[in-house]
């Protein structure tokens, strides 16, 4: 089982980070904000990894911290919530803020996160509220910088040039104090070509 990996960046998708330890490259997924601040080919990385057994594969997910490690790691021991939902719901909320919204049973904004329904964001507040609001969870993941900056990273990790770059964040700016990020590259990709 693999749990912890460092070496350097060898490419980064839009989801997943390809992560060059020992010269073998193991294809990491990752939330959005992760692949964004680990997009640069050549940089040094270390991530958390959780490995994840299929009858059909092994997927290895990885996080910039262990508090995002953690929480996925809760997110996937509820019922109906796989690697997938789980990923999705840290690439479109912050860390802090889905301990948060878990906490404080706010489920409008697990909502709105794509694929997540209503009767999944009951079972993850049925199942971690209690946990979530009497723990304290470490959100701890370093500086960030703002939705429109991960955004850039995230467009010029796919290979997109500043102009274009220029040009998707000024169209889809209004949404940034709104939309996830995951919503935003979706958005801002309809404006880079």
């Amino acid at each position: 089982m693999i749990g912890y990996l460092t070496g350097t960046i060898q490419f980064a998708d839009l989801d997943a980070v390809c992560i060059a330890v020992g010269g073998t490259g193991y294809l990491v997924q990752m939330p959005l904000p992760d692949v964004a601040r680990h997009s640069r080919a050549g940089a040094p990385i270390e991530v958390f990894v959780h490995t994840h057994v299929r009858e059909d594969a092994i997927v290895l997910y990885g996080f910039s911290s262990r508090a995002g490690l953690t929480l996925f790691q809760r997110l996937t021991s509820v019922q109906g919530v796989g690697p997938r939902t789980a990923l999705a719901l840290l690439s479109g909320l912050e860390t802090d803020v889905l301990v948060r919204a878990i906490a404080e049973g706010d489920e409008a904004r697990l909502t709105k996160v794509p694929g997540v329904g209503k009767k999944t964001a009951a079972r993850i507040l049925l199942e971690l509220g209690d946990k979530l609001a009497k723990e304290s969870l470490s959100t701890s993941t370093g500086p960030r910088g703002g939705p429109l900056d991960d955004l850039r990273s995230a467009l010029a990790n796919l290979g997109y040039k500043a102009p274009q770059i220029d040009r998707a964040l000024q169209k889809v700016k209004p949404l940034a104090d709104t939309a996830d990020l995951s919503t935003l590259v979706r958005e801002a990709l309809k404006h880079v070509s």
